[in-house]
């Protein structure tokens, strides 16, 4: 079955005014729900839509949280 997860990416720096949020969603496949949450425990995130590269404080921490995930039936299946 195909998934649609939603994810909010924050990035956390010294200067807190210098940190960054975005939203992205991204397709993924998987037998069940329980699979999936196997995956996305599992991926090595790519955390360069938070990075920002102009900051002159030291970036801490980058985190990613599930907003939403729609099943192949545009059905919410999970939500935050």
């Amino acid at each position: 079955m195909k998934y649609m997860v939603t994810f909010k990416y924050s990035s956390f720096y010294e200067d807190e005014s210098e940190n960054k949020v975005a939203e992205d969603t991204l397709e993924y496949e998987a037998k069940d729900l329980v699979e999936l949450w196997t995956i996305l425990g599992d991926e090595d995130y790519n955390d360069d839509i938070v990075m920002n590269y102009e900051a002159k404080s030291h970036c801490t921490n980058t985190e990613r949280d599930e907003i939403k995930i729609v099943d192949e039936n545009n059905k919410i299946v999970w939500s935050a």
